[in-house]
């Protein structure tokens, strides 16, 4: 199946959490704090916020937390201090925002969780991480199966730093071992964006040289992975990479069929579309007490 098709499905959620015209959202101020914009799949997420809050004549402010705790909870008070209508978090540590949560209640500012799971929201937008983290696994799982006669060395890239992806990375290991109980989770590494994933894939292969699949948390540390395999000039056709967000990159190589196996698409633009709506939604109606959830998409090169 064409992968770019499977979009089109995915943006009919915006439907389901449409404000009643843009009149009701002129004017209004909307925080964002994301992960990490080194991340591509955040990139794509904030470009879908910055769109729709355009379209809406919404003012939206994004902050880059770059991976830090503290920079986020500084951007949260920031976000208070100027009486944002809504605050949208995408959280590092789910834990230590919490105080800001109650501060901003306190305040009469509603908080939207985007992603990872966080107390005291008044609406989350996301997935469960295991089951995310479980959709590639069985990818991998079943190409091994397919592919490898059901053996394979298979090495992890996570980000252990962020506790929320915890779950995920169990979910990846339980979708490989359940479709492939012949594999071996050989190796962990911290690899989450480019750089990192490279680095992970050298200490892999110098302390494990026998892993031929590389799973991630996402596509960026994979990326990463993937062009640190090249430079190394491995035989490809013994290799098999698989991430998570489905970014254009990642979507490419796979078309080109490559090394680079699978993903799972969760359209990180109509998700950004989604966080603004969502926000109008709660700022004039009120929480959303169930879970706002995203879609998933598999995509392979087969």
């Amino acid at each position: 199946m064409n992968m770019f098709k499977k979009l089109v499905a995915t943006s009919m959620l915006i439907g389901a959490c449409a404000v009643a015209g843009s009149a009701t959202a002129k004017d209004m101020k909307i925080g964002y704090t994301t992960m990490d914009l080194a991340n591509p799949y955040f990139i794509a997420v904030t470009s879908g916020v910055k769109e729709r809050a355009e379209t809406l004549g919404v003012k939206v402010t994004i902050h880059d937390a770059k991976s830090d705790p503290a920079s986020q909870i500084a951007a949260i008070e920031n976000f208070i201090a100027q009486g944002m209508d809504a605050i949208v978090i995408s959280p590092i540590d789910a834990i230590a925002v919490e105080p800001m949560v109650k501060l901003a209640h306190d305040n009469n500012i509603p908080i939207i969780n985007a992603h990872q799971a966080m107390e005291g929201a008044d609406a989350q937008i996301g997935l469960i991480e295991f089951e995310y983290g479980y959709a590639v696994g069985k990818l991998a799982g079943e190409y091994i199966t397919k592919h490898m006669a059901g053996k394979a060395d298979v090495a992890i890239l996570g980000q252990p730093e962020v506790s929320a992806l915890v779950e995920r990375v169990s979910g990846i290991k339980q979708g490989v071992l359940d479709h492939a109980p012949g594999a071996t989770i050989a190796a962990e590494q911290s690899g989450y964006t480019p750089e990192t994933g490279a680095r992970a894939a050298e200490v892999v292969m110098q302390s494990k040289p026998s892993v031929r699949v590389f799973v991630g948390m996402n596509d960026a540390g994979i990326l990463g992975a993937f062009e640190a395999l090249k430079g190394m000039g491995v035989n490809e056709e013994e290799f098999a990479l698989f991430g998570l967000d489905a970014t254009e990159e990642a979507q490419l190589k796979i078309a080109q069929k490559t090394m680079y196996k699978g993903t799972v698409d969760i359209a990180p633009f109509v998700t950004g579309e989604m966080i603004v709506d969502v926000a109008l939604q709660v700022a004039k109606n009120g929480p959303i007490k169930d879970m706002v959830k995203i879609e998933m998409f598999p995509l392979l090169s087969e």
